[in-house]
């Protein structure tokens, strides 16, 4: 709950600070806005680590199905990392390039997550 307060409260600090910034120096609101998402990446990542405990835990008991546990983990990765990238980009007023950062994580997600789709496949083909 505590990382949460921070998070909100340097959220709105730096919608604050963009604010100012924004009437007396517009050019460096992207500067503002990039360094007030690493913070808040930042913070978030650092709460994380609660939760990967927990799932280290679950991923200790797993009897079956742990090949396909790094693959979860990797492709919640890549559409956290591409939505934040997508996001800083959209703030900076670059919605092409914002679209094609979408796109490619779409792509990565797809090939991450192709041997999940092999094996359903073949568990598929096996019942048949």
């Amino acid at each position: 709950m505590d990382v949460l307060l921070k998070i909100c409260a340097v959220g709105i600090a730096s919608l604050i600070t963009i604010s100012i910034v924004k009437a007396y120096k517009p050019e460096f609101t992207v500067s503002v806005s990039l360094c007030a998402g690493i913070i808040l990446l930042y913070l978030t990542i650092d709460s994380l680590k609660t939760g990967f405990g927990f799932i280290t835990g679950i991923y200790e008991e797993l009897s079956y199905g742990k090949e396909y546990f790094p693959i979860i983990l990797k492709v919640l990765a890549i559409a956290y990392i591409t939505e934040f990238t997508s996001a800083i980009c959209q703030d900076a007023g670059e919605k092409s390039i914002a679209g094609k950062i979408e796109l490619a994580g779409k792509i990565a997600i797809f090939f991450a997550a192709i041997p999940v789709f092999t094996s359903l496949l073949e568990l598929l083909n096996s019942l048949i």
